[in-house]
């Protein structure tokens, strides 16, 4: 909630003649443009970290950070995921569900009207077996 009057009591028991300051907290307009853009928590440690510099570290270094393998092509598909429109999202998603994990297509013109689970083989050995 927010004060109709931004002010400082001078004394927690009235007078009944007002004992409200304004309270206009005093800006140095040096240490303005100095100031964080996030606000400095206090601390006890004698070393003070800039989160900021951290976040950004970490994103760069996920960025430079060359996977191999498996991971790698998780990547690549989460990448794919992100930044696609919803009908590639819709159609990524639709294809590989209805295939059981077989397919990955961002096509939806082509995933629309076509119907993976017809065409799904099981693993030699193994069958289909429907849920529900």
């Amino acid at each position: 909630m927010k004060k109709d009057v931004a002010a400082k009591w001078d004394t927690l028991e009235g007078t009944g003649e007002g004992g409200i300051l304004p309270y206009l907290p005093a800006v140095d307009p040096a240490a303005a443009e100095d100031a964080p853009k996030r606000p400095a928590y206090p601390t006890s440690r004698p070393k003070k970290t800039d989160w900021d510099e951290v976040e950004h570290d970490v994103a760069r270094e996920e960025a430079e950070e060359k996977l191999e393998g498996d991971d790698a092509l998780q990547k690549l598909f989460r990448d794919i995921y992100a930044r696609a429109d919803d009908d590639t999202r819709r159609a990524m998603n639709k294809s590989f569900q209805t295939s059981g994990g077989t397919v990955l297509s961002t096509n939806w013109g082509e995933v629309a009207k076509k119907d993976y689970e017809k065409e799904r083989t099981a693993p030699e050995g193994q069958e289909w077996k429907k849920w529900g």
